[in-house]
């Protein structure tokens, strides 16, 4: 019933936004809170939004690697959206680590909330044990991004994803260690190129990747590193769209990552 009546909406939604004739570039901000998190523990984020005035229909999609935590629930939904008949939120694919959420103001009235409001939190617990840095993010898919005001007009949506670092067990277990490596880039972020300094404070057998926000490596290199400058130039060209990707360098007793912003 949940999936059914969730559906129902949804296809409300979209027929209710074919009538809407125009696009403005008035501004609405949709965005997490950035967290820092130890292995195994639950948390929440907030799903804050910025110039939501007069709004009559709200939809979009939350996304999270689903291999480094685990869905726990939604909650704190925002009182503006509790006078709806049908279900908000999309399950179906939340295994894969997607939130579908939607809704409709039937009366047509709008509703309108002070900046800096959330509009629901995301519960998860942490699965990585490993240090590193994650992202909570927005899209267009399992539900489409629209979002539009009494005016008839669908607005224009900025999304800032929010920033999960992992405090794992590489941190804990070689607190004590010769560090690996210092890792710098410029500019970050970037468009067109970035160059990557990795900077060997020892000689290691190691392995350098990249990886997008759901785990998948786009960059991978391994080699017996002296100590020293190790060099990368990355072009925009092997990174499949922009957003936020994590390069990780792993030796035997350490892993050190860093954060990569393609715009």
């Amino acid at each position: 019933m949940i999936y059914f009546t969730y559906t129902v909406r949804t296809t409300l939604a979209v027929a209710f936004l074919l009538y809407f004739p125009s696009f403005t570039e008035a501004q609405v901000s949709i965005y997490a809170n950035d967290i820092t998190v130890q292995p195994e523990q639950t948390f929440t984020i907030d799903v804050t939004a910025d110039g939501f005035q007069d709004i009559l229909t709200c939809q979009f999609s939350v996304l999270w690697d689903s291999v480094a935590f685990e869905f726990k629930g939604v909650e704190g939904l925002n009182q503006v959206f509790e006078d709806y008949p049908l279900d908000h939120f999309g399950f179906a694919q939340i295994s894969q680590g997607k939130l579908g959420f939607s809704w409709i103001d039937f009366s047509l009235a709008g509703v309108a909330i002070e900046n800096g409001s959330v509009l629901f939190s995301v519960r998860l617990k942490t699965l990585q044990q490993e240090s590193g840095i994650q992202t909570l993010n927005f899209g267009d898919y399992p539900t489409s991004i629209e979002i539009a005001d009494t005016d008839e007009n669908i607005l224009d949506v900025e999304f800032k994803e929010g920033t999960i670092t992992v405090d794992g067990i590489s941190n804990i277990r070689n607190k004590n260690k010769p560090g690996l490596v210092q890792i710098t880039s410029a500019p970050n972020p970037f468009k067109e190129q970035t160059q990557v300094d990795i900077d060997f404070l020892r000689s290691a057998s190691a392995r350098i990747t990249i990886h997008d926000v759901l785990g998948a490596t786009i960059y991978q290199e391994t080699g017996n590193f002296q100590s020293g400058l190790h060099r990368l130039k990355l072009s925009k060209d092997i990174f499949p769209q922009a957003g936020t990707y994590l390069l990780k360098v792993q030796s035997e007793d350490q892993l050190v990552t860093h954060k990569l912003i393609v715009i």
